[in-house]
């Protein structure tokens, strides 16, 4: 059993074709290489759930929103929006932009875009994240409304790039080429063109020179997948890597040392614990869960585990999050409070339970979960480490089967991709229910107005800050090592965006 208490944490040199010649040759100025764990999976933006596959694609394609290194919404080949009524939303797109093969982007792209993602026969993976549009109707040439069932407000997230299948593809291009064209010659509006794909080697883009925001800086975008963290690392210090992703707190010196520089930014990515209140047990008594929240000193395990990055949060969401409240308060560490609550809960001697998760699905998640351990055993409770396997965790979660302490990962800027998925009773995810939080949950979510949408959040934050039925612990950080030399800046939801990226 790991155990950590605050005593323990005192102790392309000549052109595009030297580039590609080998992975050690350092890469000109006007080329960028990008390493990440994995290759892409396809290049049609609406058949894949991969952020390594959209780090790529959003190079090519662009979506009708994008958001801001702050995490605001803006323009891209939308300029703008509004809501006629509470079941449209009519968005105004960028004129004179073009494909990438010529073609002209219109409302029709928009439309058959989302067509095409929305039919149930198209099997889109991240189906989830636009389907409460009930359909797209085309206006004119450059004006779009999007219909729903219900208002929804959290509709520009189902609009920008993070989405996947909200990014728009050409589809006089499509209907020439055949539907699957897009998996392995993609066209699109974005910054770079597609060039050459060498599957599990690299993939290889250029610069539009045409681009509507701008050509970028950097003349050749190159993706390499290098599954070994350290090759990434030494890819970096030798030259044949500018960007090398998911960067462990503790390589940080090293990778200095080496030349390089680091970039990091807390992710909208939560570490929570969840509790099972739907199962007889000491999880469902409220005083046992709030004794868990004294029990865990999050912040140490922040500053061991992550060397002090990330972002420490009070509730399960982002501190990035525009309904997010500076002034909320996490549950302070206070084993003595702790043992007493459980004490008047009944549990004096304390109890057993299991402890789930998945072991390397996230950055120090083994480390996270013994050090959890440790700190509930030192207040009386016995968690039993249970790791699932991906696939068996996903059959365990589907048939509702997720027992005791979770430790689940989630993301979401919005309360109503975290907080109704979360904690509204009967929802896939949710293993708590409270009619009233019910209530406020549904009210924020059924109408577009944000004043209503706040006051209804702060009165449901109020309930989850008492009924504790998570412990929220930390938005991790997202580490890149980069090249000296290259002006980059990381986004808070993992998504690589090289259109401003340049070398000085």
């Amino acid at each position: 059993m790991f155990r950590l208490t605050r005593t323990g944490l005192a102790s392309l040199s000549i052109g595009l074709a030297a580039c590609l010649s080998g992975p050690a040759t350092a890469a000109p100025k006007d080329t960028i290489v990008v390493a990440q764990p994995a290759d892409a999976y396809t290049l049609d933006p609406a058949k894949h759930s991969a952020f390594p596959t959209a780090n790529i694609l959003f190079q090519i394609y662009d979506a009708l929103v994008t958001i801001d290194e702050k995490g605001e919404f803006r323009p891209a080949l939308a300029t703008s929006w509004e809501n006629p009524d509470p079941l449209t939303w009519r968005l105004h797109l960028r004129e004179g932009v073009r494909f990438h093969n010529g073609e002209p982007f219109d409302a029709q792209a928009v439309k058959f875009s989302f067509d095409r993602a929305l039919d149930p026969a198209f099997k889109a993976p991240y189906l989830s994240r636009i389907a409460q549009i009930k359909s797209v109707e085309v206006v004119d040439d450059h004006t779009v409304d999007f219909k729903t069932e219900k208002p929804f407000p959290t509709m520009l997230f189902s609009l920008y790039e993070a989405s996947f299948a909200a990014l728009i593809v050409p589809p006089k291009y499509v209907a020439e080429n055949g539907p699957d064209i897009l998996a392995s010659r993609p066209v699109g509006t974005g910054p770079y063109k597609f060039v050459e794909w060498r599957k599990d080697d690299r993939l290889v883009l250029e610069a539009n020179p045409d681009y509507w925001g701008g050509a970028p800086a950097i003349r050749h975008a190159i993706f390499r997948p290098i599954k070994e963290l350290r090759t990434r690392i030494a890819e970096l210090s030798s030259g044949g890597v500018d960007i090398a992703v998911d960067v462990p707190p503790e390589d940080i010196p090293s990778v200095e040392r080496n030349g390089g520089k680091i970039e990091n930014i807390a992710s909208d990515f939560l570490y929570f614990l969840a509790f099972d209140t739907t199962r007889e047990g000491p999880l469902q008594n409220k005083l046992v869960r709030q004794a868990i929240n004294y029990a865990v000193d999050v912040d140490a395990i922040q500053e061991a585990l992550l060397n002090g990055l990330g972002e420490r949060i009070a509730l399960t969401l982002p501190a990035s999050s525009a309904f997010y409240d500076p002034a909320w308060e996490a549950y302070p560490y206070d084993p003595g409070k702790a043992r007493q609550l459980l004490a008047e809960a009944g549990y004096p001697d304390g109890f057993t339970v299991k402890l789930m998760s998945r072991q390397g699905r996230f950055l120090k998640d083994a480390e996270i979960i013994a050090a959890t351990q440790g700190f509930l055993a030192d207040v009386g409770i016995t968690a039993q480490i249970e790791y699932l396997e991906p696939g068996v965790w996903a059959q365990v979660s589907e048939q509702k089967g997720r027992e005791g302490i979770t430790f689940p990962g989630w993301s979401g800027r919005d309360p109503d991709l975290v907080w109704y998925p979360l904690l509204h009773s009967g929802q896939y995810q949710s293993y708590y229910g409270n009619p009233e939080l019910d209530r406020l949950l549904e009210a924020g979510r059924s109408t577009l107005d944000p004043a209503q949408r706040r006051s209804a959040y702060e009165a449901a934050a109020a309930i989850i800050k008492e009924e504790a039925p998570h412990l929220p612990m930390i938005q991790p950080p997202l580490i890149y090592a980069l090249d000296r030399t290259l002006d980059w800046h990381p986004r808070t939801d993992s998504m690589i965006d090289l259109r401003k990226a340049h070398f000085e």
